[in-house]
């Protein structure tokens, strides 16, 4: 099964059709297995309770991407270019898949999580877009 399909409705928000394709092609092929498995917070102070145990990540995930969403809705925002808001979403979805490594699970990882999955993204976006 393709992962991807766990985000149908947060990669529908997303109006380019490249970009929409783009991020099933990252979540189901580059975003690491464990960012599938385990919980948003390993210590659990910082992340509410529904973002814990197996899966909880996923469900972070899918709440920032609702925040988001609502916050694009707001007057200040809702003149922003559809792009950029493809931007917004798009970040939010990929935000934590890097969390503890690029490839394996790794703790120690953590502090760089941010910059792991940029740079995760932007080689996928490269080698993704060259091929189109």
């Amino acid at each position: 099964m393709n992962k991807s399909k766990f985000f149908e409705r947060e990669i529908a928000l997303i109006q380019n059709e490249d970009y929409r394709n783009f991020i099933k092609h990252y979540l189901d092929n580059v975003c690491p297995k464990y960012f599938w498995e385990i919980g948003a917070s390993s210590s659990g102070k910082y992340h509410p309770q529904f973002s814990q145990g197996n899966g909880g990540l996923v469900r972070h995930t899918k709440a920032v991407v609702l925040f988001a969403e609502e916050l694009l809705r707001m007057s200040s925002y809702m003149y922003m270019q559809e792009e950029h808001k493809d931007y917004v979403i798009m970040a939010c979805i990929v935000h934590d898949t890097c969390k503890y490594g690029s490839d394996t699970f790794e703790k120690e990882k953590y502090k760089y999580h941010a910059m792991l999955a940029s740079v995760n993204v932007a080689n996928c976006w490269e080698e993704y877009f060259e091929e189109q």
